[in-house]
């Protein structure tokens, strides 16, 4: 099993620019259609965020998967619901951005903003759209809903390899806004969409970002001994190649 690549991109998926805005608590949930998860059907991604921390919840039909993002002690929990464990990884360092480097700075998109406008489930959105040479994107984004810091690192689906962020999703992240609709389509690969189905405005327990009283904690260590029955979520089965 190829767990350390997959933990790596896992983290790099995730990877905090900046604190999430502090105006919104609470739930949003989305529905996501896209090539990889075709077969799948659509998955249903619920974002939780609290002042501090962030949860991400996605249920495909292969299974569900959590992760919370503890933006206080800069750490991430990584659920395993099906084995009662859970593990935790500090947030891995950005790489270094040297101020004589122009290319390191760039997003690796063109990104226009529109002046056009719409109201989704009562939020006003702005459309943006990022470009490059592999497809578009079409975004509608808002700044009265935190901060989006990406989606699920198994955007293929429970099991499968973590996928890397799409152009959008690299654009957004960390920058104040949240996207309310997305339709991105790439060259020959299909339509990606996203579409956020309800927003709830309430207060959210502390219980709700931190590992469930009595599951055991799993280290690296422990998974490579074999001790992790079926394997780590994003890693590929035992005797697979």
């Amino acid at each position: 099993m190829k767990l350390i690549p997959a933990l790596a991109a896992m983290c790099a998926l995730l990877l905090p620019r900046a604190l999430p805005a502090e105006s919104f608590e609470g739930k949003v949930s989305m529905k996501v259609t896209s090539p990889a998860a075709s077969k799948d059907g659509p998955q249903s991604i619920d974002y939780l965020m609290k002042e501090g921390y962030m949860r991400m919840e996605v249920a495909t039909a292969r299974g569900q998967a959590s992760m919370i993002m503890d933006f206080k002690n800069q750490q991430m929990l990584i659920l395993m619901p099906q084995q009662r464990m859970y593990m935790v990884q500090p947030f891995p360092q950005p790489p270094a951005n040297p101020a004589g480097n122009p290319a390191a700075k760039k997003l690796g998109a063109d990104v226009q903003v529109t002046t056009e406008k719409d109201t989704i489930l009562g939020y006003e959105c702005t459309k943006i759209v990022t470009s490059t040479a592999d497809g578009t994107a079409e975004v509608w984004v808002t700044d009265q809903l935190g901060t989006f810091m990406g989606l699920s690192p198994g955007s293929g689906g429970p099991g499968r390899r973590p996928q890397a962020a799409q152009p959008w999703e690299s654009a957004l992240k960390g920058k104040g806004y949240f996207p309310m609709r997305v339709v991105a389509t790439a060259n020959g690969k299909g339509t990606f969409r996203l579409d956020v189905t309800s927003v709830e405005k309430v207060r959210l327990p502390d219980s709700e970002f931190a590992a469930p009283e009595g599951w055991r904690k799993l280290d690296i260590g422990s998974m490579m001994g074999g001790a992790m029955p079926g394997g780590f979520p994003g890693a590929r089965p035992a005797g697979n190649n």
